[in-house]
């Protein structure tokens, strides 16, 4: 087995025509190589996942879907039942 390790040199990459309408949508951003240089992008989110879920949670309860839930679990439980052989 031969493995060949080699650096990359940026300006060897040319973008596809999707990535530059991609990017060309970012005001600015350039599409074009530049040798030595490389775009990234990147983005932080505030994320309160505790919180989120609380709602999603709260959301479930007001809705009236909990209900659903327990019903559905009720009716499976004895439909389980009554199909099951001992």
């Amino acid at each position: 087995m031969n493995l060949e390790l080699r650096l990359l040199n940026m300006a060897e990459f040319t973008p596809s025509a999707t990535v530059v309408e991609t990017i060309a949508e970012f005001p600015g951003l350039s599409a074009a190589p530049q040798q030595g240089t490389a775009t990234v992008l990147a983005q932080q989110f505030d994320q309160d996942v505790v919180g989120d879920l609380g709602n999603a949670l709260n959301t479930f309860v007001q809705s009236g879907q909990i209900w659903a839930l327990l019903v559905g679990f009720v009716l499976g439980y004895l439909l389980r039942g009554v199909t099951t052989y001992k």
